[in-house]
């Protein structure tokens, strides 16, 4: 990877081929992560993913908003030492709670994940926004690029 557009290019590919990421927060007893469901802009500068108010990994985004986020390619084989990529996205997270900018989120991150609509519309249901500052790209197992927003 050359170039930032190469690089924006392949973080782009990955977020769109993949549908879970690792979400890791913070809490005053150490780091927790939880496997979610998500959706990117198109310009990469934020991921949605959708979580009930009353999780652990809600109320740990609440008091501690600076979050990341792992995507990565791996299929569990030895291979995936040399062939997979992992993204580490790092940025702060908050509720959308204006009515125009939930329902263009959940817009999008419906469109990835249809099957969803039913827990998104749920009254319990918070969509967060994380602001994405920058990208950590791993590639070919120790090449390290950053990508900021």
């Amino acid at each position: 990877m050359d170039t930032q557009l190469e690089t924006r290019t392949l973080v782009r590919r990955l977020l769109d081929s993949q549908r879970f990421a690792v979400l890791s927060t913070a809490s005053e007893s150490g780091p927790y992560c939880s496997l979610v469901a998500f959706w990117a802009a198109e310009d990469l500068s934020h991921v949605l993913f959708a979580t009930m108010r009353e999780t652990r990994k809600f109320a740990y985004m609440s008091e501690h908003p600076r979050v990341a986020l792992l995507f990565d390619d791996r299929s569990n084989r030895g291979e995936d030492v040399e062939l997979a990529m992992a993204v580490t996205a790092t940025g702060e997270a908050r509720e959308l709670t204006d009515g125009a900018a939930r329902a263009a989120g959940a817009a999008g991150f419906l469109a990835k994940h249809p099957q969803l609509s039913e827990f998104v519309g749920s009254p319990g249901c918070a969509l967060v926004r994380v602001d994405i500052a920058t990208y950590h790209v791993v590639t070919r197992f120790q090449n390290v690029v950053e990508l900021h927003t």
